[in-house]
């Protein structure tokens, strides 16, 4: 017994001092999240997310038919279900305990991603500073991490490519039974999540092929690499099948309609895009483009467009290297990961809404490439420089995320002018999931002492009995349509970026982000 407790302690002792920096941010990232995440308000889309894992967890459980006629049966449920699942497990019935949980664990699973980003890229470059830059990239994005709390579609896909690009890399350097099962797996769990997973399937299979014609004079080489391809295949297709119960039926069939109803979506609303009005089903071919290029820290960009540039130029001039050198190669998917969606939405003209945030799973190949450019340069005497520039912006994005907490989702970079007041909001979609609706109905409630009060939400009713958590509120709280009943108007400006025709002396409360109003309360009584 005590050999085993010294080697277990040795174990543990080598890997808290190699992976100690990454233990480090990973703990303070959690810290500052369980201090945080009661803060994040609910978005339109969470009840009906909730909904769509339900329906699958009464199926399995309790087989209820409910999902053969349900609207959205064909989204996937890989992370929807194990929080219906947990859900249930912690007994939680009250609307505030599910979503405050789940706001919880989406982070965490977002913190855990950050975690898995800054082990790849040590374990590609053996550089643990790289990696801290790009657990930073990650973490100390303002979008994507107000997103990482009340976003469990978008944000669990993004985390899961991360944990396959780090299955990926280790499995094809060690060429193992066991990591290319994990791989398997973890695609599975990628599509479920997203269809577009597809496409990360296909890339690891493509490097399967490179390997196989490499080595196709070696017989016994060729027949590993069939048979580890093979493995991969069967985990990936069992654990798709396994963990989505839409496909238990027509396994085939519904996994085409699944990727045919998310290539052009049943949604047909409208948008605000350079200060016009646009229909989802007819964007422009920019749409995703321009709300990545502003919605990103200038820095980010430049250091992620710099690392594009030189894998396409090693690309051209050395492609043996990338396609042969089994780290290296890791490239390539990053590559493909983060042009192909991009150039597929365009020529599919895939139907899009709310910025980019479908694409979200796009960023951490952006990341990626980006470290790699940061590799190249800081073989040069201009890594110093770098250094400082890249750690200013940390701090200069860490101040905005702060200053704008818990709002620190609606950003944009110079690129947009914000030369005066509400500019941006006339301009672009702001808070477009609603959530700063809590924090304006929880402050009418604070300062009105009425036993009745009674709104009107603009554009439309969010589900207001999932935010207003405090039980003896909510029996205070009465939502309408009618103007001569109401007490409050609450908007977010989505679908009328324009001024409301209330006396401005009667604005009762704002939340501003950048010196344009994301929500406003008017007191019309």
């Amino acid at each position: 017994m005590k050999q085993i407790y010294s080697y277990l302690s040795n174990k543990i002792k080598g890997v808290e001092k190699r992976f100690s920096i990454a233990i480090i941010l990973f703990a303070v990232a959690l810290i500052i999240g369980t201090f945080t995440y009661q803060s994040y308000g609910i978005s339109w889309d969470e009840g009906y997310s909730q909904k769509i894992g339900m329906v699958s967890y009464n199926y399995l459980f309790h087989g209820d038919k409910s999902l053969d006629d349900f609207e959205c049966r064909d989204y996937g449920v890989a992370f929807e279900l194990p929080l219906i699942i947990l859900e249930k497990i912690l007994r939680l019935n009250d609307f505030a305990s599910i979503y405050l949980m789940r706001h919880f664990v989406t982070h965490l699973f977002f913190l855990l991603s950050a975690f898995a980003l800054f082990l790849l890229i040590e374990y590609l470059y053996k550089d643990k500073l790289l990696a801290t830059l790009g657990f930073f990239f990650l973490v100390l994005n303002p979008l994507i991490y107000g997103h990482s709390f009340f976003n469990s579609k978008d944000v669990p896909s993004m985390s899961m490519h991360i944990f396959c690009y780090l299955l990926a890399a280790i499995a094809f350097n060690k060429n193992k039974t066991i990591w290319y099962v994990l791989l398997g797996i973890a695609c599975g769990l990628l599509t479920n999540m997203r269809i577009m997973g597809i496409l990360f399937i296909f890339s690891i299979l493509f490097l399967f092929f490179i390997d196989f014609i490499v080595s196709r004079k070696n017989k016994a080489e060729a027949q590993k690499i069939v048979k580890f391809s093979l493995i991969f295949i069967f985990f990936v297709s069992f654990t798709l099948y396994i963990s989505w119960p839409y496909l238990y039926l027509h396994p085939y069939l519904n996994m085409k309609i699944a990727f045919m109803n998310m290539a052009r979506f049943r949604w047909q609303g409208t948008m605000l895009f350079w200060g016009k009005t646009i229909v989802s089903t007819h964007l422009r071919w920019d749409y995703a483009i321009t709300w990545f290029l502003i919605s990103n820290p200038i820095i980010y960009l430049a250091t992620g467009f710099t690392g594009l540039g030189l894998i396409l130029y090693n690309l051209i001039s050395h492609p043996l290297d990338l396609f042969l050198n089994k780290l290296q190669r890791n490239n390539l998917l990053y590559l493909v990961g983060f042009t192909v969606p991009l150039i597929s939405v365009i020529v599919l003209h895939s139907i899009l809404y709310d910025a980019w945030r479908h694409l979200y799973f796009i960023y951490p190949s952006f990341i990626l490439l980006g470290i790699y450019g940061l590799n190249k340069l800081f073989k040069t005497k201009a890594k110093i420089s770098i250094v400082i520039i890249l750690f200013a912006s940390f701090g200069f994005t860490g101040y905005y995320m702060v200053s704008n907490y818990p709002f620190q989702h609606v950003y944009f970079n110079q690129f947009v002018s914000n030369d005066e007041p509400e500019k941006i909001r006339k301009t672009f979609d702001l808070d477009y999931w609603g959530t700063s609706y809590q924090r304006g109905t929880e402050y009418i409630l604070q300062t009105d002492t009425s036993s009745l009060i009674t709104v009107i939400y603009k554009p439309s009713q969010p589900a207001s009995e999932l935010f207003v958590f405090n039980p003896n509120d909510r029996k205070r709280f009465k939502v309408t349509n009618d103007i001569k009943e109401a007490d409050y108007v609450l908007t977010n400006y989505r679908d009328h970026p324009q001024d409301f025709p209330y006396p401005k002396s009667r604005g009762y409360y704002s939340i501003k982000v950048m010196n344009n109003s994301i929500l406003t309360v008017f007191k019309i009584k």
